[in-house]
């Protein structure tokens, strides 16, 4: 799954997860109906929400992140836990804090979606100065090279 499609497919989720489970840790056997049918649309089965989930384990969207406890033994299964995240300034650091009384609304998956891409984006643009600031640096560096390889080739011909 590619990470777009892992950050829509969370957007889904969580909301749903959030309103039937909130904080509490819980088995994919233990995932309430809504839950399982945002998850699983097609019906596939407790193992292809377990990849699933597993696959977002630490996947940050609409203002959740999905955390995977794995089981005790090998006949253990995993818990899941979805926690809320909350920006904090500029770094795009989060805290997350798992109690919390309020129900998201329709529009917290989209706010908080729009909020990461944001950060994302202030990211790029901040790389992208840095690298176009080393730019003259490396075309200096190499036409120096350039320059050594010509200087070789005609001492050593």
């Amino acid at each position: 799954m590619n990470p777009i499609d892992m950050l829509a497919e969370a957007a889904r989720i969580y909301p749903a997860w959030w309103l039937a489970h909130e904080a509490r840790p819980v088995t994919v056997m233990e995932l309430a109906g809504p839950v399982r049918a945002v998850a699983d649309p097609d019906s596939r089965g407790r193992q292809f929400i377990a990849v699933k989930l597993c696959m977002l384990d630490g996947v940050r969207a609409a203002g959740f992140v999905l955390a995977r406890r794995k089981g005790v033994g090998k006949w253990s299964p995993a818990r899941y836990l979805l926690n809320r995240v909350e920006a904090s300034g500029e770094g795009g650091q989060c805290a997350a804090s798992p109690k919390i009384g309020i129900a998201p609304t329709a529009a917290d998956p989209a706010l908080a979606i729009h909020a990461e891409l944001e950060v994302a984006r202030r990211a790029l643009e901040r790389a992208a100065r840095q690298i176009a600031a080393l730019y003259p640096e490396v075309l200096r560096i190499d036409t120096a090279r350039d320059a050594a390889i010509a200087a070789q080739e005609r001492g050593g011909a």
